[in-house]
């Protein structure tokens, strides 16, 4: 077997379906055919079987498909072991960041390290913070970039604050959010728990959900549109907004902050590029907005 052989199985795999995968491998169909039936002629084993959702993999071949992972990452672990020879940083750097930090802050931050280290290309990998917690557990990533507090028993320092603000198209007073129309958005349950927890504190009845959208830059819009008002990190709010905003306290008065965290395992930092950042983004200056 060879290198494309292992990348062949682990996207087939991942598609179930062969012309999908071959569209993903820029490979036409029936070179992708010839290539399992080669597979399977090598080890003298069926791989697949059509199944119910689609192209499945037989246990021999579920097998190969392990091997193919593992071999994988051996050979990208060698390839940044050796990157890292000659003082050179370079290499490629995989990070999984929180949907709203690749949004409105990733783009400028991986502009400004570049310019210090054009040898460094980028892999990134955006969702929810559940599933980019354990994307760095299973070292799919050289560093996290998460919001809100998590359980993580390696490295993690905070690299910026922001506050939580209702925002709306017109001034509004803050008592009467029982009684105005709220629009809710799809985000992480610990963010959902801040709020909730500060809505509790301030308010005896429920909130006035008159619609429900996908993310937070939706729920902006729909505000800026006037809509209703939304509940949301400032790290959203651009020069260009014209929204009206309230930025929430405890009940002693004190903002209540959204933390961003750096995740890495120690292990990482030999690699030069891993140091480089992680040293980076320690230094480098988010103003609460």
């Amino acid at each position: 077997m060879e290198t494309k052989d292992w990348i062949i199985l682990q996207t087939v795999n991942e598609e179930k379906n062969i012309t999908k995968a071959a569209e993903r491998l820029y490979m036409s169909q029936p070179t992708l055919t010839y290539r399992l039936q080669q597979i399977e002629k090598e080890f003298d084993i069926k791989l697949l079987y059509r199944g119910r959702r689609g192209v499945e993999f037989t246990e021999q071949g579920e097998l190969l498909v392990k091997y193919s992972k593992k071999m994988l990452h051996e050979l990208r672990d060698m390839e940044e072991q050796l990157g890292n020879f000659g003082g050179e940083i370079r290499g490629t750097l995989r990070l999984s960041v929180a949907r709203a930090i690749a949004l409105y802050r990733l783009p400028t931050i991986l502009k400004k390290f570049n310019e210090k280290y054009p040898k460094v290309d980028f892999t990134i990998n955006t969702g929810l913070n559940p599933d980019l917690i354990q994307s760095i557990y299973k070292q799919d990533a050289h560093i996290g970039i998460v919001r809100g507090d998590h359980h993580w028993p390696n490295e993690k320092a905070i690299i910026s604050e922001e506050y939580l603000c209702v925002v709306s198209n017109e001034e509004i007073d803050v008592n009467d959010l029982p009684n105005l129309k709220r629009i809710g958005y799809n985000t992480d349950p610990s963010l959902n728990m801040v709020i909730d927890n500060w809505w509790r504190d301030h308010f005896k009845s429920p909130p006035k959900f008159t619609m429900q959208v996908d993310n937070m830059e939706i729920a902006k819009r729909m505000a800026n549109s006037g809509l209703g008002y939304s509940i949301v990190p400032s790290i959203i709010l651009e020069e260009h907004d014209h929204l009206h905003k309230i930025i929430l306290t405890s009940s002693t008065g004190k903002p209540i902050l959204w933390t961003t965290w750096i995740l890495y395992r120690e292990e990482f930092l030999q690699l030069g590029m891993v140091k480089k950042f992680v040293e980076f983004l320690k230094e480098y200056h988010f103003p609460i907005k």
